[in-house]
């Protein structure tokens, strides 16, 4: 893992109504921890877990000290954290906001590829200046 990614939660986040649901279903403040460390995870694998592999079943089990992986991820699509109907149907594990937010890093990225920001000027067109200069 890449020490310079990081991901932000905002500091109000625990008051979220999806968030007070879960709590209020899953085990208080614990569920909304482990909630903030699958978005982590989510993070980290481009925002999709296929809950279908074992070895990332277990890798998530681990990670969120949970017995029961699957009544934790029913929660979260019952209260919308994750997108329900792509759970039920794949075993796929997807927040929007996850996605929206890889694909605006994506294309900032790509923009900055193009061009973004302009170059600074090469020591080739400040040597013509300053000889131009010197003959003025």
């Amino acid at each position: 893992m890449d020490s310079n990614r990081y991901f932000s939660v905002p500091y109000d986040a625990i008051h979220d109504f999806k968030i007070r649901r879960l709590m209020k279903a899953s085990g208080g403040i614990v569920a909304y921890g482990r909630w903030v460390a699958l978005l982590g995870m989510l993070y980290d694998e481009h925002g999709l877990l296929d809950m279908n592999d074992q070895l990332t079943r277990d890798v998530v089990a681990q990670e969120l000290e949970l017995e029961d992986v699957d009544e934790f991820m029913m929660c979260l699509a019952h209260v919308g954290l994750i997108d329900s109907e792509l759970y039920h149907a794949t075993s796929h594990v997807v927040n929007s906001g996850v996605c929206e937010e890889l694909e605006y890093f994506r294309q900032k990225s790509e923009s900055g590829k193009k061009g973004g920001r302009p170059r600074k000027k090469q020591p080739e067109k400040q040597n013509e200046k300053q000889s131009k200069k010197q003959v003025l």
